[in-house]
């Protein structure tokens, strides 16, 4: 099989691909992009895209990236599909075993593979399980499955309620750039685990920026929230200095991106890797449900 990379030439039909075949979570091309071409470790050997001969058109795409992750650099599968009629050839084997290949020649001989999860540019904290074939097929090829991972779904429809500007002693703005590097400061301080400050960075390229703040009455940022970083209605991250907690601050910002949502013509909104306890609480404050689930994937090389 001759594969060829992702590039500008193809990446439109890579993206088609996408959209004929996989029906869970579609996006706007340029969503598309940032989470491709335009991802910070962008590698064309990480991208295998098939051909059909006849037709000139892709026929199976996997898209991956090698990044720094908690056991070091690792590779992460962000999308990997074969068209409906090219199923059970051999195709997907083939692509998975040529970039099990590239990343062993990439990275140490104790590198893993990993499906998902690719903060802090990633779609999805794991398999989707309605993807149901591919679940089965990693499974086959020796991928195991790790602790499961929630997304919860809210209906928009009935968000009614302008949120408030301010309350009590605080305010609430939508993001401008004098606060880009502030905020993003602001994260890494006091959230400095994980990938979250790199994660609103993504925010800062939507056409108006998709991250709200709160302040004090000295104007010092004590919270934010993020939305539509990653797909169209995506919530999160989000928090709020641990010395204010408490004080609806956190409630009044996840209103903030809600209705800034709505206002775009969403009908629903998408809480990203939601655990423990903060399942509840979205529940009964928004009348959020689980959906969908996701088994974050992996594999020792």
């Amino acid at each position: 099989m001759d594969f060829q990379p992702l590039t500008k030439d193809n990446v439109e039909d890579i993206y088609e691909l996408f959209k004929q075949n996989e029906p869970f979570y579609p996006m706007p091309l340029a969503y598309f992009l940032n989470g491709t071409l335009y991802d910070e470790d962008y590698d064309p050997e990480m991208n295998l895209i098939l051909i059909n001969s006849e037709t000139r058109k892709p026929i199976a795409a996997l898209l991956a990236v090698i990044r720094k992750g908690l056991i070091g650099k690792v590779c992460y599968i962000k999308a990997f599909i074969v068209d409906i009629s090219q199923r059970r050839k051999g195709i997907g084997s083939k692509m998975l075993e040529e970039i099990i290949l590239t990343t062993k020649r990439k990275l140490p001989l104790s590198a893993s593979i990993f499906y998902g999860e690719s903060r802090p540019n990633y779609w999805q904290p794991g398999l989707d399980l309605r993807h149901t074939s591919l679940f089965f097929f990693l499974k086959k090829h020796g991928f195991k499955t790790q602790r499961i991972r929630y997304n919860l779904t809210v209906p928009l429809q009935n968000i009614k309620n302008v949120p408030k500007k301010t309350r009590e002693e605080y305010s609430f703005i939508r993001i401008e750039p004098q606060d880009f590097e502030k905020t993003y400061e602001f994260v890494k301080e006091h959230f400095p685990e994980g990938s979250w400050a790199e994660e609103v960075q993504l925010s800062y390229k939507n056409d108006p920026p998709t991250t709200f703040i709160a302040k004090d009455p000295n104007n010092n940022i004590v919270g934010w929230a993020t939305h539509s970083n990653l797909f169209p209605g995506s919530f999160g991250p989000t928090g709020v200095l641990k010395s204010l907690r408490g004080k609806g601050i956190g409630g009044e910002l996840l209103s903030w991106c809600i209705w800034d949502m709505k206002q775009k013509g969403l009908t629903t909104c998408t809480i990203m890797w939601v655990v423990g306890d903060t399942i509840k609480f979205y529940s009964k404050i928004l009348g959020a449900y689980i959906h969908p689930v996701f088994y974050p994937m992996s594999k020792r090389l």
